[in-house]
């Protein structure tokens, strides 16, 4: 009975309202009908449409993408049989097969020559990345060449920060290049830079240091980062400062990308210009690996 007489108020409620009369509008204002609530929050308490979904964290390399097991750079392929000790590279003008050359390894990286030493070769491999770096040749065909690529999938972040270390090796016409890569790596805003130290040449037969030419700390220009992890940049610094003969600055470029499971490696090539204020000059190729 209770129930019926509270409905047939309701009723008598909503008629007034459509009607005009004033205490029923009150009525109706203070809810008494049960009407919708005017707070502008959803009946499930949920406090409405969420405008600030999570935005996605990371960006995703797959396994399939055409990227994976490319090298970029001037060299078209590189692989190492490690239980056969045999390094193969091709590159136009370039078909060689190298053995393990232990006395000149830096750190982590592989060092390649073939019996002649015609051809060295330097081989960096990280967990999802690898970087490659080549001087040689024949009389007439002397190249100098580098590249780097991703071997497996990789999410790439889109947030924080990171500072990746690790080992730079290149060569010049006469020499070896040791260093140590340091990279700052701003994942939210997309820019990478950093720089190559504790730099050291070596002689290519083997691998004595050259201590009367010490290097400079080679600097690498800040970078963006692309939405595939790639990035180029300008280098400065990393002249010869033997006080023998006065080393003009050097000019370079730098080229790289982030991968790795959880884009926790950096691998990158470096292209270097020396000049002397009398005319000399040379050029130092080189590549790293770090990882944070």
């Amino acid at each position: 009975m209770l129930l019926r007489l509270l409905f047939l108020f309701c009723l008598f409620a909503v008629s007034a309202c459509s009607n005009g009369d004033p205490e029923a509008e009150v009525i109706c204002l203070l809810e008494t009908c049960g009407g919708d609530d005017d707070d502008g929050d959803d009946d499930d308490g949920d406090g409405g449409d969420n405008e600030d979904d999570d935005e996605p964290s990371t960006i995703t390399i797959s396994a399939t993408d055409d990227s994976i097991g490319q090298l970029i750079g001037n060299i078209d392929d590189a692989n190492y049989n490690p239980a056969f000790q045999i390094f193969t590279i091709s590159a136009p003008g370039l078909d060689a097969q190298l053995n393990r050359f232990f006395t000149a390894d830096y750190n982590g990286i592989l060092a390649m020559r073939d019996p002649t030493e015609t051809h060295n070769a330097y081989l960096g491999q990280g967990i999802g990345t690898r970087v490659v770096v080549y001087s040689g040749g024949l009389a007439g065909n002397v190249q100098r060449l580098a590249a780097f690529g991703r071997t497996s999938a990789a999410a790439l972040p889109l947030t924080g920060s990171a500072e990746f270390n690790g080992d730079y090796v290149g060569f010049t016409p006469t020499r070896r290049v040791n260093g140590r890569a340091s990279l700052d790596v701003d994942f939210a805003a997309a820019t990478i830079s950093g720089s190559i130290t504790n730099r050291v040449l070596r002689l290519k037969p083997d691998n004595t240091l050259d201590a009367v030419n010490p290097l400079s700390t080679l600097d690498l220009g800040s970078a963006t980062i692309s939405n595939a992890g790639r990035f180029s940049g300008a280098t400065t610094g990393g002249e010869i400062v033997n006080g023998q003969i006065v080393w003009n600055p050097a000019t370079g470029s730098f080229a790289g990308l982030i991968g790795g499971a959880t884009g926790n490696e950096a691998v990158g090539t470096v292209s270097v210009d020396h000049t002397d204020t009398t005319g000399g000059s040379f050029q130092e190729t080189g590549g790293f690996l770090a990882t944070r």
